[in-house]
């Protein structure tokens, strides 16, 4: 009886802890040693977890940008649905694909917008962006 209380228990706990990671970055480059500039018109923006995910024409290419949880993105960014409009030029910086034909960023660190200067830099150290 008091094993299965511990693990009625133990299950409960493990049940409501978030799960660290559910995929991993080993087709990007570290940020801390590899950066880029994106710096292009807003297409698309899907504001939703498990991912905030931008769609950026820089010239001929679009680039997909894959920017954290939603309810992240708000709670540390101070970014909400209405924040970005599709047509605002931004300037991302994150870290590339090791493929630089798929066109993909993720591990965002700066997002600015130029026309009213509005800006978000995170807190962890990144490399200078390439542009």
């Amino acid at each position: 009886m008091k094993r299965t209380v511990l693990a009625f228990v133990g299950a409960i706990v493990l049940a409501g802890s978030s799960v660290p990671a559910h995929h991993g970055y080993a087709t990007f480059f570290d940020p801390k040693d590899r950066t880029v500039a994106i710096e292009g018109d807003l297409e698309n923006l899907l504001y939703a977890n498990p991912h905030v995910v931008m769609k950026i024409r820089a010239g001929e290419a679009v680039y997909t940008v894959t920017w954290q949880a939603a309810t992240w993105v708000e709670r540390n960014a101070g970014v909400t649905k209405s924040t970005f409009q599709v047509g605002d030029r931004l300037i991302i910086i994150g870290a590339p694909s090791r493929d630089p034909a798929s066109h993909e960023v993720t591990m965002v660190r700066e997002v600015r917008r130029p026309r009213d200067r509005w800006n978000w830099r995170s807190d962890t150290p990144f490399a200078q962006p390439s542009y």
